[in-house]
């Protein structure tokens, strides 16, 4: 997993960096910052804090610094604007920023006014920090401070001890290590006390641990690891089905099937017989772990431009 703390460059701002990318799959990771996005198409899964929670096209979500959190697209690719904020951004007016944690990953639910102002705050803060015009420094911290003033009034929240922040950063760095193992064997025979052995822990606390972390059980994110490297093969490669589930490492296709329909509503062969296969883009980041693709400034721009029409 290379290391799935995310580390963020603040290339423009520092402790804010904010990007547009084309997505299919981000396995699990996490970073220092909060994190906002919003989903401007398709839909996605995200699976976190024990849950899985579906979102769609509009959708504002917020993760909390070093919160585990795995991203599967349900359409081709999804198109997701991601905000970046470190906690040394609001340090100096916000002291307890460090210990803030909020409650909910999606952002004003069930309160369409409120979603509309926070989508019009977070579109403006984008296309004004990627524009880089004179004085862009000041408008970003405007919208910005806005958007978070706004979480605090409305969104549940509180301020957690330095002992869970440290408990939370340990369970990380488990997190971590348990995924840079399963990368290197998941399209082998891969058992929880494989990895229960590694870590010195009971087979019981590691699957309780599993799902607390993601929602899933150990075995349940096995499938799905394997079903995201075989969904790229089949989009994108002409290798037979059959090549595709042995070098995933399901046990025949009819495995396969089943879990293709069930993310996706249909099977490998119903997709590549209504889409012409075709070798992958060339992509600005791309590893063998995600699929996604990070959008040039010029092309944030104008889909900026068309999301603000829509919500702004």
């Amino acid at each position: 997993m290379k290391e799935e703390y995310e580390i963020i460059e603040h290339s423009q701002i520092e402790d804010l960096n904010i990007f547009l990318v084309e997505m299919t799959y981000r396995c699990p990771h996490m970073h220092r910052e909060f994190e906002i996005c919003m989903i401007l198409s398709g839909t996605v899964t995200i699976y976190t804090n024990g849950e899985k929670q579906d979102f769609e096209k509009g959708n504002l979500i917020l993760f909390n610094p070093r919160q585990t959190h795995e991203i599967h697209a349900l359409t081709e690719n999804s198109l997701i604007l991601s905000v970046q904020v470190a906690s040394g951004f609001y340090k100096k007016i916000y002291s307890e920023i460090s210990r803030l944690q909020f409650e909910r990953i999606r952002v004003a639910a069930g309160d369409e006014e409120l979603l509309r102002k926070m989508q019009a705050l977070i579109l403006k803060l984008a296309s004004t920090y990627l524009k880089k015009e004179t004085g862009y420094e000041f408008f970003c911290m405007g919208y910005l401070s806005e958007f978070f003033g706004e979480l605090l009034r409305r969104q549940s929240w509180r301020l957690i001890s330095e002992k869970e922040r440290s408990e939370r950063y340990t369970k990380g760095k488990r997190m971590s290590r348990i995924m840079d193992y399963v990368e290197n064997h998941y399209t082998e025979k891969l058992l929880l006390s494989d990895i229960s052995e590694l870590e010195g822990l009971s087979v019981s606390y590691l699957s309780h641990f599993f799902r607390e972390m993601l929602g899933l059980s150990f075995q349940e994110y096995i499938a799905l690891r394997r079903f995201e490297r075989a969904r790229k093969m089949v989009e994108q490669t002409n290798r037979s089905i059959t090549e595709i589930c042995m070098e995933c490492g399901f046990s025949d296709y009819r495995y396969l099937n089943k879990v293709y329909k069930a993310q996706l509503g249909y099977t490998p062969m119903e997709y590549r017989n209504s889409h012409e296969t075709c070798p992958s883009r060339e992509r600005k980041e791309e590893d063998v772990i995600n699929t996604q693709t990070f959008c040039s400034v010029e092309d944030s721009l104008e889909l900026l431009k068309i999301a603000e029409k829509r919500y702004g």
